[in-house]
C-alpha cells in the first residue's frame, strides 16, 4: 500500500505524517497492491527410528515418524490431514507438522497384515487462503522370518519298516504370522517314504514329527538300491522372504538277521516218554537289530522223524506223544530267519528221550515267614528248597501274583520284596498266602509260603519346624499359654507321644506337660529386663523311644502393668504476684515403670478448682507455668492456689499429685503526670532486675522458714514418726478461696484525685549519684 499525493513533485513519494507535520488543503489517494499467496510446500519426512522399515510385529501405539510443511506467507496457518488407513494413525500438531504412529487397534489392524508390503502414507497441508499440497510417506513393513529349530542334520534309521515310526521332530516359530511346514525328498520316491505332520503346539509355534509310514511287499525301502535320503525342511509364513529351511539326511542301515542266544546248551534236555503230542519242550529265545521284522524259525532234525517242530514264536512243541519215539534222542538243527529273508546262525537243540519222570518235591514249604513292615526293597525274605531223583531235570520256579513278592531268579527259588510294605497302610491284610510252583520242564508241583507283616514302631515327625504362641507380659503365674498349633505325624496307628521342653537360659519361666500343654511356671516381665521372643526346644517321645524335636517361639506381649507416678505427693510452688503468662512456676516429675509404649506418659493440669483456666502444664517436660498475666487477670495475689496433675501413659493408666502454687502479695498504684522528671525506681530495668532476684529470695525465705518450723514441731523427735501429723499440716493448709477477698475486688476502682500540676521552672540542684536516677524521661 501506498499514498500519491497529488502536490509532491514524484507521484508516490513518501510523505511524513509526524509530530510537527503541518499540512492543509492536500489531497491523497491510496492504492493497494495484491500479490498471489504462496502454496504450502512438502517438507522432509523424519522416521523415529531413522530408518523407513518396521517389522511386522510393531506394537499399536508406536512413534513412526513425522512430516513438515512450510509456507512462504508466514501469517498462514497450515493444517495438514492423512487419507484414511486403518493401521496408522495420524496428529496434526498444529506448527506445519504431524506425527503418524501405528494404530492402537492391534486386534483388528495388526501391522503384520501388511508385512512385506510397502504402506504410502498420503498427506495433504491447507493454508489459511485453502491453497493446498500434497505429501508422502513410504513406510517398509518387514517381515520377520520364521525359526526351525530342533531338526537333527542326520539319522539312521533300518530299511525296514513294517510298523509306523518317527525318525526327527522339529519346530516351526513365527512371532506374527501362522507358519506352515512342508518337506522335499531327495530322491523323490511314490509313494512317500517321508510324510511330516502336526504334533504339538499352535499355528504360530508348532512341533512337527517326521515320521515312516507302514511299507508294504509293494513299496519298501532297498537299501541296495538307495541307502540315503535329503530331505529339505521348509517353515514358510507365505510372505515374501518369509520361509526357513534346514536339511535332515537320513541314512538307512541293511536289514540284519536274527540270531538264537539261547542255543546251544551246555548240556542235553531230557524230556519224559509221558510227554504228549502238543507239549512245549524249549522255548527258543532269539534278537533281531530289525525291530520291524518278523521272524520265522526253520529245522532239521537227526534222524529224521522227530516227533517235534519249532512255532514261529519260537516253542519247541512235540507232534506226536514222546512214548512213540523211533529214537533215544535228537539232534534238532534250528535257523531262524526275517521277512526279508535274511537266514541266521543255525543252533543245535539235543533232545533226549528219558524214562518216566519223576515229579520234584518241596522240603520247606507250607511255611509261615514273618516279617517286620518297612524291609528294604529287593530283600531276600524266603527261599524254597526242592528234591528231585532226576538230576538231568532244570527246575524253574514260579510265584503267584502279588504286589509286594516276586521270584528274584526263576532257578534259584529266592522269594524277595519287589515295593515297600508300610504297615500301616495295609487295610488290616497283614498276611499274605502265595503258591510256590517249580517245574522240571515236565512236571510241576504246588505249594504255599504264608508272609505275615508284623508292625514296626516308626518315628515321628513334626509337621512344622516352627511353631509360635505368646503371654501377656506380666501374666499370673499358672497362666495357659495359647495352644500353638503342634502337629506331629506318626505312621503308627494307636501311638502316642509325650512333650519335653528346654528354655534354655529362659527355663523355669515356662513349663509343658506330657500332653503339650503350656502354661507360665513364673512370672515373665519385659519391665524387669527380661527379652522377647523365648525360644524354647521341644522334643516328643513316642512309645517306641522315637524323638523328634521343633522349635517354639514365645512371643511376650507387652502389657500395661504400671501407673505413672510422681516423686512426691504434694509439690508446693511459689510465684511471683507479677508474674505475666508462660512464667516457669515450677517442674513436676513422674516415672513410669513399664518400658516401651506403655512407659510414655504426659502430663495435664486440672484447674476447675480455680476461678479461670490460669495455670497449664507442660505435656512433655512437666514445666506448670501461668496461661494469664496474673496480677491483672488473675488478681489472686496473695492466694494459694490448689490444683491437681495427672500424668496419663499410652495405655490410659494414671498417676495424680497436688500441686499447690503460692502467688506472692501485690501492690497497684498508678501514677499519672505529664511533667519531665527523672526516672524512678522501678522505671530502671537494672533497678527491676536486682529487685525481682531479692523479691524472690525474700519470698521463698517467707515460705520455707514457717515450713520449717511447722514441720520441726509437726516432726520432732516425739512425733517424727507419726505420718499423720505431717498430713495434718498440709490439710489445714489454705486453699484458694473461689470468694475473692477485699482486697482483690475485680470491680474498678475509682480513678486518682486529680493533682493539681505543678510547673518546674527551674530544675533542682544536683544530687548525688543515684542509680535509678540516671536520666531524664518526659511522661
Amino acid at each position: 500500500m501506498y499514498l500519491i499525493c497529488r502536490d509532491s513533485p514524484v507521484v508516490g513519494a513518501d510523505q511524513d505524517f509526524g509530530a510537527g507535520t503541518v499540512l492543509s488543503n492536500r489531497a491523497f489517494q491510496i492504492n493497494v497492491e495484491q500479490t498471489a499467496p504462496n502454496m504450502p510446500v512438502f517438507g522432509t519426512t523424519t522416521y523415529t527410528s531413522g530408518s523407513s522399515t518396521i517389522l511386522d510385529n510393531t506394537a499399536g501405539g508406536v512413534s513412526i515418524g513425522t512430516v513438515t510443511f512450510s509456507d512462504a506467507d508466514g501469517a498462514n496457518t497450515i493444517s495438514i490431514t492423512m487419507a484414511a488407513n486403518s493401521y496408522f494413525t495420524f496428529v496434526d500438531n498444529g506448527d506445519g507438522t504431524g506425527s503418524v504412529t501405528t494404530t492402537a487397534d492391534t486386534i483388528n489392524f495388526p501391522i503384520s497384515d501388511q508385512s512385506g508390503t510397502t504402506v504410502t502414507l498420503t498427506f495433504t497441508a491447507t493454508d489459511t487462503c485453502g491453497a493446498t499440497s500434497p505429501g508422502t510417506m513410504p513406510i517398509i513393513v518387514q517381515n520377520i522370518k520364521p525359526t526351525l529349530t530342533g531338526l537333527t542334520p542326520g539319522v539312521t534309521t533300518s530299511e525296514t519298516v513294517d510298523a509306523e515310526r518317527q525318525i526327527a521332530s522339529y519346530t516351526c516359530s513365527d512371532p506374527s504370522d501362522n507358519v506352515t511346514p512342508t518337506i522335499t525328498v531327495s530322491p523323490s520316491a511314490s509313494p512317500e517314504y517321508f510324510v511330516t505332520r502336526f504334533l504339538s503346539g499352535t499355528s504360530k509355534t508348532g512341533v512337527y514329527e517326521i515320521i515312516l509310514p507302514t511299507q508294504s511287499t509293494s513299496w519298501q525301502f532297498n537299501y541296495d538300491t538307495v541307502n540315503s535320503y535329503t530331505i529339505v525342511v521348509k517353515c514358510s509364513d507365505g510372505k515374501p522372504l518369509g520361509t526357513a529351511s534346514a536339511t535332515l539326511v537320513v541314512s538307512l542301515s541293511p536289514n540284519q538277521p536274527p540270531e538264537i542266544t539261547n542255543l546251544p546248551l551246555g548240556n542235553t534236555i531230557g524230556v519224559s516218554q509221558t510227554k504228549s503230542n502238543g507239549d512245549v519242550i524249549y522255548t527258543i529265545v532269539y534278537t533281531d537289530p530289525d525291530p520291524d521284522d518278523t521272524v520265522g524259525f526253520t529245522f532239521t532234525c537227526n534222524p529224521p522223524g522227530c516227533p517235534l517242530t519249532v512255532l514261529a514264536s519260537g516253542e519247541v512243541q512235540l507232534t506226536d506223544d514222546m512214548s512213540n519215539a523211533n529214537a533215544n534222542g535228537y539232534d534238532v538243527k534250528i535257523t531262524p530267519t526275517d521277512n526279508k529273508n535274511n537266514v541266521g546262525s543255525a543252533r543245535t537243540l539235543t533232545v533226549v528221550v528219558t524214562e518216566l519222570n519223576n515229579a520234584p518235591a518241596f522240603s520247606n514249604l507250607p511255611q509261615i515267614v514273618p516279617i517286620d513292615e518297612n524291609v528294604v526293597v529287593g530283600s531276600t525274605v524266603y527261599t524254597a528248597s526242592f528234591t528231585d531223583p532226576d538230576l538231568v531235570n532244570t527246575h524253574t520256579f514260579t510265584l503267584a501274583a502279588s504286589a509286594y513278592f516276586q521270584i528274584a531268579t526263576p532257578t534259584s527259588g529266592a522269594i524277595t520284596t519287589k515295593s515297600a510294605i508300610n504297615y500301616e497302610a495295609l487295610g488290616g491284610v497283614y498276611s499274605y498266602a502265595l503258591q510256590v510252583t517249580v517245574s522240571d520242564g515236565i512236571l510241576t508241583v504246588t505249594s504255599t509260603v504264608t508272609f505275615t507283616i508284623s508292625d514296626v514302631n516308626e518315628a515321628l515327625v513334626w509337621n512344622a519346624a516352627t511353631y509360635r504362641t505368646n503371654v501377656q507380659d506380666g501374666a499370673t503365674v499358672g497362666t495357659v499359654l495359647t495352644d500353638p498349633g503342634f502337629a506331629i505325624t506318626d505312621e503308627d496307628t494307636g501311638d502316642t507321644h509325650k512333650c519335653f521342653m528346654n528354655c534354655g537360659v529362659s527355663a523355669g519361666y515356662f513349663s509343658i506337660n506330657t500332653a503339650c500343654a503350656l502354661r507360665l511356671t513364673s512370672a515373665y516381665s519385659l519391665d524387669a529386663g527380661l527379652t522377647s521372643p523365648v525360644t524354647c526346644i521341644v522334643t516328643a517321645v513316642d512309645k517306641g523311644s522315637h524323638t523328634a524335636t521343633t522349635t517354639l517361639s514365645i512371643t511376650i506381649d507387652d502389657a500395661n502393668n504400671y501407673s505413672p507416678a510422681f516423686s512426691q505427693s504434694f509439690y508446693g510452688f511459689t510465684v511471683s504476684g507479677y508474674a505475666g503468662s508462660g512464667t516457669s512456676v515450677g517442674i513436676v516429675n513422674a516415672t513410669d515403670a513399664d518400658i516401651g509404649t506403655f512407659g510414655t506418659f504426659s502430663y495435664t493440669l486440672n484447674t476447675t478448682a480455680l476461678k479461670g483456666n490460669y495455670f497449664t502444664v507442660n505435656s512433655a517436660t512437666g514445666v506448670i507455668s501461668p496461661t494469664v498475666n496474673l496480677l491483672t487477670v488473675c488478681n489472686c495475689s496473695g492466694s494459694a492456689l490448689s490444683m491437681t496433675v495427672t500424668a496419663t501413659d499410652k495405655g490410659g493408666r494414671t498417676g495424680s499429685s497436688q500441686v499447690v502454687v503460692y502467688v506472692s502479695e501485690a501492690t497497684t498504684t498508678p501514677t499519672t503526670t505529664t511533667t519531665d522528671r527523672y526516672r524512678t525506681f522501678f522505671e530502671d530495668t537494672r533497678n527491676i532486675a536486682w529487685f525481682s532476684v531479692a523479691m524472690v529470695l525474700l519470698a521463698v525465705i517467707a515460705v520455707v522458714t514457717p515450713y520449717v518450723m511447722v514441720r520441726y514441731v509437726c516432726q520432732g523427735p516425739a512425733l517424727c514418726k507419726n505420718p499423720c501429723r505431717q498430713r495434718h499440716y498440709f490439710r489445714h493448709m489454705r486453699p484458694y478461696n473461689p470468694k475473692p477477698r477485699e482486697v482483690f475486688n475485680s470491680s474498678p476502682r475509682p480513678p486518682p484525685r486529680p493533682q493539681p500540676l505543678q510547673t518546674i521552672r527551674k530544675p533542682p540542684p544536683p544530687k548525688g549519684y543515684q542509680f535509678w536516677r540516671s536520666e531524664k524521661i518526659g511522661l
